[in-house]
Protein backbone atom coordinates (compact mmCIF):
# COMPACT_ATOMS: atom_id res chain seq x y z
CA UNK A 1 0.00 0.00 0.00
CA UNK A 2 2.94 2.10 0.81
CA UNK A 3 3.95 1.99 -2.86
CA UNK A 4 0.62 2.29 -4.22
CA UNK A 5 0.32 6.07 -2.45
CA UNK A 6 3.20 6.93 -4.73
CA UNK A 7 2.15 5.59 -8.27
CA UNK A 8 0.55 7.39 -10.93
CA UNK A 9 -2.48 5.20 -11.61
CA UNK A 10 -3.64 7.29 -14.62
CA UNK A 11 -0.65 6.58 -16.48
CA UNK A 12 -0.75 2.95 -16.37
CA UNK A 13 -4.74 2.22 -16.01
CA UNK A 14 -4.77 2.82 -20.00
CA UNK A 15 -2.16 0.26 -20.41
CA UNK A 16 -4.20 -2.50 -18.64
CA UNK A 17 -7.59 -1.37 -20.63
CA UNK A 18 -8.61 0.80 -17.94
CA UNK A 19 -9.02 4.59 -16.94
CA UNK A 20 -8.98 7.10 -14.21
CA UNK A 21 -11.12 9.21 -13.08
CA UNK A 22 -10.98 12.76 -12.88
CA UNK A 23 -9.30 11.94 -9.20
CA UNK A 24 -6.99 9.40 -9.85
CA UNK A 25 -9.00 6.61 -8.77
CA UNK A 26 -9.15 3.64 -10.94
CA UNK A 27 -12.19 1.39 -11.81
CA UNK A 28 -11.55 -2.54 -12.10
CA UNK A 29 -13.62 -5.58 -11.71
CA UNK A 30 -11.62 -8.15 -10.19
CA UNK A 31 -13.48 -11.88 -10.76
CA UNK A 32 -16.97 -10.20 -11.21
CA UNK A 33 -16.61 -7.91 -8.52
CA UNK A 34 -16.16 -4.03 -8.33
CA UNK A 35 -13.67 -2.33 -7.00
CA UNK A 36 -11.67 0.88 -7.21
CA UNK A 37 -7.91 1.09 -6.63
CA UNK A 38 -6.61 4.76 -5.38
CA UNK A 39 -3.43 6.13 -4.36
CA UNK A 40 -5.33 5.77 -0.73
CA UNK A 41 -5.93 1.64 -1.19
CA UNK A 42 -8.58 -0.21 -2.68
CA UNK A 43 -12.43 -0.08 -1.89
CA UNK A 44 -15.11 -2.65 -2.84
CA UNK A 45 -18.24 -0.87 -4.39
CA UNK A 46 -21.13 -1.18 -2.70
CA UNK A 47 -19.98 -0.93 0.53
CA UNK A 48 -18.20 -4.34 1.48
CA UNK A 49 -15.15 -4.47 3.17
CA UNK A 50 -12.18 -5.53 0.40
CA UNK A 51 -10.31 -8.53 1.36
CA UNK A 52 -6.71 -8.03 1.76
CA UNK A 53 -5.63 -11.09 -0.84
CA UNK A 54 -7.89 -9.08 -3.25
CA UNK A 55 -6.57 -5.36 -2.47
CA UNK A 56 -2.77 -6.78 -2.85
CA UNK A 57 -3.41 -8.58 -6.29
CA UNK A 58 -5.39 -5.31 -7.09
CA UNK A 59 -2.74 -2.93 -6.12
CA UNK A 60 0.22 -4.65 -7.91
CA UNK A 61 -1.91 -5.46 -10.69
CA UNK A 62 -2.07 -1.73 -11.20
CA UNK A 63 1.28 -0.70 -10.63
CA UNK A 64 2.36 -3.58 -12.91
CA UNK A 65 4.02 -3.56 -16.23
CA UNK A 66 2.02 -5.54 -17.65
CA UNK A 67 0.72 -4.36 -21.41
CA UNK A 68 -2.49 -5.61 -23.12
CA UNK A 69 -0.38 -8.21 -24.81
CA UNK A 70 -1.53 -12.05 -24.38
CA UNK A 71 0.06 -14.72 -25.58
CA UNK A 72 -2.68 -17.62 -25.71
CA UNK A 73 -0.20 -19.95 -24.15
CA UNK A 74 -2.18 -21.14 -20.92
CA UNK A 75 -0.07 -22.79 -18.60
CA UNK A 76 -0.05 -23.93 -14.59
CA UNK A 77 1.96 -21.78 -12.11
CA UNK A 78 5.19 -23.92 -11.90
CA UNK A 79 6.02 -23.14 -15.00
CA UNK A 80 6.01 -19.19 -15.22
CA UNK A 81 8.45 -18.96 -12.90
CA UNK A 82 11.36 -20.36 -16.14
CA UNK A 83 12.21 -22.91 -13.62
CA UNK A 84 11.55 -26.76 -14.77
CA UNK A 85 9.63 -28.31 -12.23
CA UNK A 86 9.30 -31.94 -11.82
CA UNK A 87 6.49 -32.87 -9.13
CA UNK A 88 4.09 -30.55 -7.71
CA UNK A 89 4.44 -27.37 -7.09
CA UNK A 90 4.04 -25.07 -3.64
CA UNK A 91 0.71 -23.54 -5.31
CA UNK A 92 -0.70 -26.59 -5.85
CA UNK A 93 -2.42 -27.03 -2.30
CA UNK A 94 -4.01 -23.86 -2.68
CA UNK A 95 -6.25 -25.63 -5.30
CA UNK A 96 -6.54 -29.05 -3.51
CA UNK A 97 -9.86 -27.58 -1.88
CA UNK A 98 -11.50 -27.02 -5.56
CA UNK A 99 -11.51 -30.80 -6.51
CA UNK A 100 -12.28 -31.82 -2.58
CA UNK A 101 -15.26 -29.87 -2.90
CA UNK A 102 -16.42 -30.42 -6.70
CA UNK A 103 -14.81 -33.52 -7.79
CA UNK A 104 -18.41 -35.11 -7.70
CA UNK A 105 -20.31 -32.41 -8.38
CA UNK A 106 -19.52 -30.89 -11.99
CA UNK A 107 -22.57 -29.31 -12.24
CA UNK A 108 -21.82 -27.47 -8.95
CA UNK A 109 -18.70 -26.60 -10.13
CA UNK A 110 -20.10 -25.11 -13.33
CA UNK A 111 -22.83 -23.04 -11.37
CA UNK A 112 -20.37 -21.35 -8.95
CA UNK A 113 -17.99 -20.89 -12.10
CA UNK A 114 -20.94 -18.90 -14.04
CA UNK A 115 -21.46 -16.50 -10.62
CA UNK A 116 -18.05 -15.10 -10.92
CA UNK A 117 -17.60 -14.44 -14.28
CA UNK A 118 -16.46 -17.50 -15.71
CA UNK A 119 -17.28 -18.62 -19.51
CA UNK A 120 -17.73 -22.60 -20.52
CA UNK A 121 -14.89 -23.13 -23.27
CA UNK A 122 -15.99 -26.69 -23.99
CA UNK A 123 -13.85 -29.87 -24.01
CA UNK A 124 -10.03 -29.11 -23.89
CA UNK A 125 -7.74 -30.69 -26.28
CA UNK A 126 -6.39 -32.96 -22.48
CA UNK A 127 -9.87 -34.35 -22.05
CA UNK A 128 -11.26 -31.87 -19.31
CA UNK A 129 -13.84 -28.98 -19.38
CA UNK A 130 -12.46 -25.76 -19.62
CA UNK A 131 -13.64 -22.37 -18.30
CA UNK A 132 -11.98 -19.01 -19.19
CA UNK A 133 -12.57 -16.56 -16.19
CA UNK A 134 -11.43 -12.97 -17.00
CA UNK A 135 -10.11 -12.34 -13.84
CA UNK A 136 -8.83 -8.89 -14.78
CA UNK A 137 -8.83 -7.31 -17.94
CA UNK A 138 -6.01 -8.79 -20.20
CA UNK A 139 -5.46 -11.35 -17.55
CA UNK A 140 -7.62 -14.66 -17.91
CA UNK A 141 -7.23 -18.05 -15.70
CA UNK A 142 -8.25 -20.69 -17.31
CA UNK A 143 -9.58 -23.85 -15.15
CA UNK A 144 -9.41 -27.52 -16.78
CA UNK A 145 -11.90 -29.59 -14.50
CA UNK A 146 -11.55 -33.09 -14.87
CA UNK A 147 -14.23 -35.45 -13.47
CA UNK A 148 -13.16 -38.72 -11.66
CA UNK A 149 -13.84 -41.95 -13.13
CA UNK A 150 -13.23 -45.46 -12.21
CA UNK A 151 -9.50 -45.11 -12.79
CA UNK A 152 -8.30 -41.64 -11.20
CA UNK A 153 -10.09 -39.15 -8.91
CA UNK A 154 -11.51 -35.76 -10.29
CA UNK A 155 -8.61 -32.83 -10.53
CA UNK A 156 -8.53 -29.32 -11.05
CA UNK A 157 -6.03 -27.25 -12.56
CA UNK A 158 -5.12 -23.42 -12.82
CA UNK A 159 -3.76 -21.90 -15.98
CA UNK A 160 -2.40 -18.39 -16.60
CA UNK A 161 -1.98 -17.32 -20.09
CA UNK A 162 2.03 -16.86 -20.20
CA UNK A 163 2.17 -13.31 -19.80
CA UNK A 164 0.89 -13.52 -16.63
CA UNK A 165 4.13 -12.61 -14.86
CA UNK A 166 4.69 -9.27 -16.74
CA UNK A 167 1.47 -8.14 -14.43
CA UNK A 168 2.21 -9.66 -11.08
CA UNK A 169 5.18 -11.19 -9.39
CA UNK A 170 5.10 -14.96 -8.64
CA UNK A 171 3.20 -14.40 -5.04
CA UNK A 172 0.40 -12.45 -6.76
CA UNK A 173 -0.44 -15.48 -8.90
CA UNK A 174 -0.49 -17.51 -5.94
CA UNK A 175 -2.75 -14.60 -4.27
CA UNK A 176 -4.62 -14.98 -7.60
CA UNK A 177 -5.06 -18.81 -7.51
CA UNK A 178 -6.25 -18.60 -3.39
CA UNK A 179 -8.98 -16.01 -4.67
CA UNK A 180 -10.21 -17.89 -7.29
CA UNK A 181 -10.89 -20.92 -4.95
CA UNK A 182 -11.85 -18.48 -2.37
CA UNK A 183 -14.76 -16.97 -4.83
CA UNK A 184 -15.66 -20.29 -6.24
CA UNK A 185 -16.50 -22.26 -3.05
CA UNK A 186 -17.86 -18.55 -1.43
CA UNK A 187 -19.98 -18.49 -4.85
CA UNK A 188 -21.44 -22.78 -4.10
CA UNK A 189 -22.25 -21.44 -0.99
CA UNK A 190 -19.55 -24.15 0.45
Amino acid sequence: MEALAGADLSLQAPALGLSADDQGRVPVRFFNRDYLVSNTGVQALGGAPAPLDHQSVLAHYLMSQGRKTLTGEFLPIGRLTGVASTGASPSDSLIVPLAANFGDNYGLFARAAERIGGRAEGRAPSGGESWLFPALPFFPVRVVFFEADDEFPAEIKVLFDSSAPAFVAYECLELMELVLVEELMGAAGL
